[in-house]
This record gives C-alpha cells, sequence and structure tokens, in this order.
C-alpha cells in the first residue's frame, strides 16, 4: 500500500470516529438514565426551627381567638337574651298580671299576692379571658450579653493568671500600664512556648475569650431553643383544654339561650289568655254587678274566675322559679316550664273546640 493510500485509509478511519462521537453526543437518553436522574437528590432549604415554632405559635393564637370570639358571641347572645326576658316579665307583672290582682281582689279572691315575687335575675357566668400566649425569642439579644459578660471575665481572669505569673500585684493600676501588660502577655506566650513575643500572648487571650464567649453564646441560644420547645409543645395541650373548656360553656349558653327564648315563648301566651281573661271579668263586673263578690256572680262567670285563678297561679310559678344556677338550667325551671306549657296549651286548644 502506498504512502498515498494509507493516509486516505487514516482520514476515513478518523472521519467515521468523530462520526460516531458526534452520534454518542447527540443520543437521547436511555429510560435508566432518566430514571436515575430523577433520583438525584435536589437543593433543600434548611428548614428553620424557630420559623417552625413560631408557625406553631401563630395557629395557636389563632385557635385560641377564633375560639374565644364563638365563646364571646355566645355569651352576648346570651345577655341579649336575658335583658329581653327579664323586660318581657316585668313588663307582663306590671301590667297584665297586676291587673288580674286588682281584678280578682275586687271579687273577693284572697291568697293571690302571696304568689308574687320580685322578678328573678338570670346568674351570668364569669366571662373567660382570652388565652394568653406569649411571643417566643430567639434569645440572640440574651446570648450575646452572657457571651460578652463571659468574654470579659474569662479575659480578666486569663490576665489575673498572667499577673501572677509575672509576680505583678492584682489591681487596677498594674492593669492600666501598658508595661505591665506586655510583661503579662510576655508570660502568657511563654506558656505555649513562644518566647518574649507579647503579641502572641493578647491573641492568646482574645482567642481563649472568643471561644469561651462563642461557648456560652451557643449554650444560651441551645437553652432558649429547647424551652421555645417545650413551651410551644405544651401549648398544644392548653389550648386544646382551653378549646374543650369553651366549648363547654358555648353549648351550655346556647342551651341557657334556647331555654329562656322557651319561657318566654310561654309568658308571650300566657300574657295573650290573661288579658282575655281580665276582660271578660270586667265585663262580668260590669254586667252582673257581683255586690257579694265571686259568690254572686253566674255559674259561668265563676268558671272563667276559677279559670283565670288558675292561668294566673301557674304564670306565678313560672315566673318565681329559678331559671338557672350559673350556666347550668335547674331541674325545677325545666318541669315548671314543662307543666305551664302543658297546662296554656289545653287552654288554648279547648278554646277552639
Amino acid at each position: 500500500m502506498s504512502s498515498e493510500e494509507k493516509r486516505v485509509e487514516e482520514g476515513l478511519e478518523s472521519r467515521e470516529r468523530e462520526i460516531e462521537a458526534l452520534e454518542v453526543v447527540t443520543q437521547e437518553p436511555t429510560v435508566e438514565e432518566e430514571e436515575s436522574a430523577k433520583t438525584l437528590p435536589t437543593a433543600k432549604e434548611s428548614s428553620d426551627l424557630h420559623s417552625a415554632l413560631v408557625d406553631k405559635l401563630t395557629q395557636a393564637k389563632i385557635a385560641a381567638g377564633m375560639k374565644h370570639e364563638e365563646y364571646l358571641q355566645a355569651q352576648k347572645e346570651l345577655e341579649e337574651t336575658t335583658i329581653n326576658f327579664m323586660r318581657l316579665e316585668n313588663n307582663i307583672v306590671k301590667t297584665t298580671v297586676s291587673t288580674s290582682l286588682e281584678l280578682l281582689q275586687d271579687l273577693g279572691v284572697e291568697n293571690l299576692e302571696d304568689n308574687l315575687k320580685e322578678a328573678k335575675e338570670i346568674v351570668q357566668d364569669n366571662k373567660e379571658e382570652l388565652l394568653h400566649i406569649k411571643p417566643i425569642s430567639k434569645g440572640n439579644f440574651k446570648a450575646f450579653i452572657f457571651g460578652t459578660i463571659g468574654a470579659l471575665v474569662t479575659a480578666t481572669g486569663i490576665t489575673a493568671f498572667g499577673a501572677k505569673l509575672a509576680a505583678l500585684p492584682l489591681n487596677s493600676a498594674t492593669l492600666l500600664q501598658s508595661a505591665n501588660l506586655e510583661t503579662i502577655a510576655t508570660k502568657l506566650a511563654d506558656l505555649i512556648k513562644i518566647k518574649d513575643t507579647p503579641i502572641a500572648g493578647y491573641l492568646l487571650i482574645g482567642a481563649i475569650s472568643f471561644l469561651v464567649g462563642l461557648f456560652i453564646y451557643s449554650l444560651v441560644k441551645f437553652l432558649q431553643k429547647k424551652k421555645n420547645i417545650k413551651y410551644v409543645n405544651s401549648l398544644e395541650s392548653d389550648v386544646e383544654a382551653y378549646e374543650e373548656q369553651l366549648n363547654e360553656k358555648i353549648e351550655k349558653s346556647k342551651e341557657l339561650t334556647e331555654h329562656l327564648d322557651h319561657i318566654k315563648l310561654v309568658m308571650q301566651k300566657y300574657d295573650i289568655i290573661l288579658q282575655e281573661q281580665n276582660a271578660k271579668i270586667r265585663r262580668m263586673q260590669f254586667i252582673e254587678q257581683p255586690e257579694e263578690g265571686v259568690n254572686s256572680l253566674q255559674r259561668a262567670s265563676q268558671i272563667e274566675v276559677e279559670k283565670t285563678v288558675l292561668i294566673l297561679d301557674e304564670l306565678l310559678k313560672l315566673m318565681n322559679t329559678d331559671v338557672n344556677n350559673n350556666l347550668e338550667i335547674s331541674e325545677e325551671s325545666k318541669e315548671q316550664l314543662h307543666a305551664a306549657n302543658s297546662i296554656i296549651n289545653e287552654v288554648i286548644k279547648k278554646l277552639y273546640v
């Protein structure tokens, strides 16, 4: 083979190698390569413990605040219902009940005033305060102060030790003289086998003081972090207990509100029916002119008077029964409400039979 042919053949081989290399570079990744690329670790931001604790603290504040708002709303509704209840009760006593008593007394019915007592007071529960959640601190400032104090104390201690090595008196005058400080620094440098070099002594004091200060700084930060973690973890159970306590009071407040609304409705029924009975008694007095009281009325009129006494008696029993003790509805109030409601409903039912 001639030299010319060899050069041509070498050129062809070189060209083939370039083409193969180009194919390798431009070749699409295989499935295995793609899966391998997916499993490569990605850069992640380091979790900030303090930020996480602050987030939990904020969530606790929001949860406690929302529950307290719900509690205050339930208390507000109860207060409004209580005010309206007492206004209605006082109004019925001063108007309808008072009129019934006068009319019945005119007819000679006795012992009615003994049943009339002062309007009862609805005992309100002491309002719960919002759960106090104190903020947490990274402790940077406190750690800096303690670290600085530790570094200064360490520097003072090392300097005092150096003064003792140099046989110098331990007083402020010694430390205020630069010559004495150089002597102390030189003695300290001798401890690390560096002779007659005060700079090394100064560096030794600075390095040890810095390390001690840094250690104290880190220790205070670490203790503050543990304190924050403990506080936030305990706060979760505190918030849970606080919410359970408020949930119980919210439920009882709503039950008492519904109970008062029911009593109001029943009292309104009695008020309307009793006003009608008062009108009947006025009619009897005007038409029948009973000179000897109720006994001189017609039998039908006497029945109406007895009916009025029954209605008035049940209404006064309902009004005189204590409704609650704090947020607990009394059993007597429940029983009297049920009895009063049954009687007035029966009276109303007979009106349309």
